[in-house]
């Protein structure tokens, strides 16, 4: 195979390999633990590496060969961003609700992709298997490496589809961003603990996608008003190459042991509505609620959710969810934490810190992690828990 490597063609080589191997891999996980989110997270990595691909193969010598490389340049459907930006919104779906599954009405979200891959498909089958390989026809361009079909599709169709995914990408990514907002809200208003399913890293990478897209959609429109050369447009490219790797290596590495996850934004914005409208009976449900927590200290479970507690009170979570940010001003994930809070003063108080570590208290009223531990307790009390603790030795100094 005819590849050289250099300046241009390296770099972007490597993103490519980079996409190849973990969309691979995701996709080896996805079918072994029928993981939906793997398979959609392998798609978007392999958009970007197809992408990548084309300048990087002609960097390496392949539209120049004037042969079958040349040839497969013109045939290969290497962009197709209008494919990517559902990807991307189904991935998020999947990966906060895993009883997330396509419906017929999702598949309208990949038609314009899949009319892209059928124009290309309609000049591969006039050009090649039609004209030149059944007629014996020869490819009238590009020293007899694309057919006229082809050529039309390069001239009128390639520009308009790539616009139109970019836009696409960008709007989707967008509407992803909104909706993680209404899943940040999900998650304290259900778990005490959210360490594991809060994915910031996937924010990071929406705001990497818009930042690289954005970078992409520039030069697209220099185009209109510069005639920019292909070492020029290269640098576009290396941006989506160096967004694989931030792509790739977190969204593998990111642990899945996480708790069942059912976001629905549809429902979420049932439940912030509902929120407003005044609750029959509230006093006696929060009676009922402190009562529990301070008989039975469930809140020093590191595990206990909105549901756990529901069962508990032999209601549903969506009623004890109203109860608790109406009648307590709070979500669930804060008024957990404001009772653990309290438990460890009071363990400092009662002189624990002496026999154990501040993090040894917290991890005993319920905390699981030390950046948890910290915010709650500074959010609660206005100070660090090592301020606190030496407030508290200060007042015992002054006492004696």
């Amino acid at each position: 195979m005819n590849f050289y490597f250099s300046q241009h063609s390296a770099p972007l080589f490597f993103g490519f390999l980079q996409g190849m191997i973990y969309a691979i891999l995701l996709l080896l996980r996805g079918y072994k633990r029928e993981m939906l989110s793997d398979k959609l997270l392998a798609g978007v990595l392999l958009v970007c590496a197809f992408s990548v691909a084309q300048y990087m193969l002609g960097f390496g010598g392949w539209y120049d060969s004037r042969d079958g490389y040349s040839t497969f340049m013109f045939y290969f459907p290497f962009h197709n961003y209008l494919l990517l930006g559902p990807l991307i919104y189904f991935y998020f779906r999947s990966l906060t609700n895993h009883q997330f599954s396509f419906q017929k009405r999702d598949i309208w979200h990949f038609i314009p992709g899949g009319l892209n891959l059928l124009v290309y498909f309609f000049a591969f089958s006039g050009d090649l298997l039609l004209s030149h390989w059944l007629l014996g026809e020869p490819l009238p361009k590009h020293f007899g490496t694309q057919g006229n079909l082809s050529a039309l599709r390069q001239q009128y169709w390639d520009s308009i589809a790539q616009v139109a995914g970019l836009i696409s990408t960008i709007a989707y990514i967008f509407l992803t961003i909104r909706e993680f907002g209404q899943y940040k809200k999900y998650i304290h208003n259900n778990f005490a603990a959210t360490e594991g399913i809060e994915f910031a890293w996937l924010r990071m990478v929406l705001w990497a996608f818009v930042i690289g897209m954005g970078i992409n959609w520039l030069f697209d429109f220099l185009q209109l008003f510069i005639d920019l050369n292909y070492a020029q447009n290269w640098n576009s490219f290396l941006v989506t190459a160096i967004m694989i790797y931030f792509i790739s290596i977190p969204g593998y590495t990111a642990s899945h042991k996480i708790p069942v996850l059912v976001f629905s934004p549809k429902e979420e914005k049932k439940v912030a509505s509902e929120e407003t409208n005044t609750f029959p009976e509230l006093e006696k449900w929060k009676y009922q609620i402190e009562r529990l927590l301070e008989e039975e200290k469930i809140y020093l479970d590191p595990n206990v959710t909105l549901s756990s507690l529901a069962k508990k009170l032999k209601t549903n979570p969506s009623v004890l969810s109203k109860v608790i940010n109406t009648g307590f001003k709070k979500n669930f994930n804060d008024f957990i934490n404001s009772y653990r809070v309290e438990d460890v003063q009071q363990k400092i108080r009662q002189g624990e810190y002496e026999h154990f570590t501040l993090m040894s208290l917290a991890f005993d009223s319920g905390f699981n992690s030390k950046s948890t531990f910290n915010r709650a307790f500074k959010k609660f009390s206005g100070v660090s828990p090592k301020v606190f603790l030496e407030q508290h030795l200060k007042k015992q100094i002054a006492a004696v």
